[in-house]
C-alpha cells in the first residue's frame, strides 16, 4: 500500500513538474514579447529554459523515483505541460505583455507631453531670436 501511495505522489509530482516547466516557458515568452531579443537573446533564453526544465525533470526522476524512468512519468509530465499550455499558457503571456505595455504607455504619457511643451517653447524662442 505504501508503494502505491508513493507512486501516486510521484504521478502528481510529475504532472506538477510539467506545469512548472510550461510556466517557465511562458515566462520566457513574456520576456520575448516585451524585449524582442535578437538571435543571441533567443538562444540565451532557450538555454535558460532547457536548464530549468532539465533540473525539474532530473529532480523528479532521480530524487523521487531512484532514477527509474516510468512511462506514466512521461505521460503525466506531458499532460501537465500540454494542459497548462492549452488552458492558461498563451492567455497568461499575452495578458502580461499587454499589461506591461499599457502601464509603460501610461507612465510615459506625461513625459511625452512635457517634451512637446518643451519643443514649443524652443520653437517660439527661435522665432523671436
Amino acid at each position: 500500500m505504501d508503494e502505491i501511495k508513493s507512486q501516486v505522489i510521484f504521478l502528481l509530482g510529475s504532472f506538477i513538474s510539467g506545469v512548472a516547466v510550461m510556466l517557465a516557458y511562458e515566462i520566457i515568452n513574456i520576456i520575448r514579447g516585451l524585449f524582442r531579443p535578437g538571435i543571441v537573446g533567443k538562444l540565451f533564453l532557450d538555454v535558460v529554459f532547457f536548464t530549468v526544465s532539465g533540473i525539474c525533470v532530473f529532480q523528479m526522476i532521480f530524487l523521487c523515483n531512484n532514477g527509474t524512468i516510468r512511462s506514466f512519468f512521461i505521460f503525466a509530465f506531458g499532460a501537465g505541460a500540454i494542459l497548462f499550455r492549452k488552458t492558461f499558457g498563451t492567455k497568461i503571456s499575452n495578458l502580461c505583455v499587454r499589461a506591461v505595455q499599457k502601464t509603460f504607455r501610461l507612465l510615459t504619457r506625461p513625459l511625452l507631453f512635457l517634451c512637446k511643451q518643451f519643443r514649443k517653447i524652443i520653437k517660439k524662442r527661435e522665432k523671436n531670436s
